[in-house]
């Protein structure tokens, strides 16, 4: 199957269907991101990042990843795991834009990114295009809602490795409600801990933007400048107005006497 066969056919999934029952088949997702990222995603040339499970379990230690990442035990005392995946973490969000719930599950973020699932998709299967030309060393996405479960009742086979151990993870993350994009790649010609490439453009997998509300003065103060700093450079955000990257931007020019929209 060709890069454009499959997106033909995961679009026409998702426009179609939900992952979810009950929810609507154009499900909002968002990117909590905090500060550090932002100096990154906000950047003059913007960047998009991809992380591997042995980057999530070492971050274990500090008490922000998991150390079970794409490991999963069954009730009859088995277990599998997946390692080759670089992984993209969303949360599914209850309406269009995210609650004081939803931020308060990521007490560090100081942006959520919205987005849906078939967007995403897209954007991540066409900067990784496969064919005789493919420079990258990923295949094709696998995205699904992950199911949170300390042990799985179905019996891993062959057949179904894959999907329990990428889509799995323990029930003490359920607050996160995470959709999940995985990448593979081959161990014999790649080891990859983070994966950092810059888009043709942030809007290919943006629809908007959300500073929290909640956020403290001098975090307002740092965003602000990280954004006039991208917005003043020659790149992704250099022709935007600040409200056009940060849709409630206004809460950000509280403390800055004379900015303008």
């Amino acid at each position: 199957m060709t890069t454009e066969e499959h997106l033909e056919k995961v679009g026409g999934e998702l426009a179609n269907s939900s992952d979810t029952p009950g929810r609507p088949s154009k499900m909002k997702i968002a990117r909590f991101v905090d500060m550090k990222a932002c100096e990154s995603i906000f950047s003059e040339f913007s960047t998009f990042v991809l992380r591997s499970a042995t980057h999530y379990r070492r971050l274990y230690e500090t008490g922000k990843g998991d150390a079970e990442e794409l490991r999963v035990r069954t009730a009859g005392g088995g277990s599998a795991q997946m390692t080759f995946f670089a992984l993209s973490c969303w949360t599914m969000l209850d309406g269009d834009d995210p609650t004081q719930d939803e931020w308060n599950t990521f007490p560090d973020s100081v942006v959520a990114i919205i987005s849906t699932p078939v967007r995403v998709c897209t954007f991540l299967e066409e900067a990784f295009p496969r064919g005789e030309s493919r420079r990258h060393p990923f295949m094709f996405v696998e995205h699904k809602e992950v199911r949170y479960a300390d042990e799985v009742l179905d019996k891993i086979t062959q057949d179904n490795i894959m999907d329990i151990t990428l889509f799995t993870k323990r029930k003490r993350f359920v607050r996160q409600k995470e959709y999940r994009f995985a990448l593979s790649f081959s161990p014999v010609t790649h080891t990859i801990d983070s994966y950092i490439f810059s888009p043709k453009s942030p809007t290919d997998y943006m629809d908007k933007c959300w500073a929290n509300p909640a956020m403290r003065t001098e975090d307002k103060e740092r965003l602000w400048l990280i954004l006039m700093n991208a917005n003043c450079g020659y790149g992704h955000f250099s022709r935007w107005k600040l409200c056009e990257i940060i849709a409630n931007s206004g809460i950000l020019l509280d403390k800055q006497p004379g900015a303008e929209h």
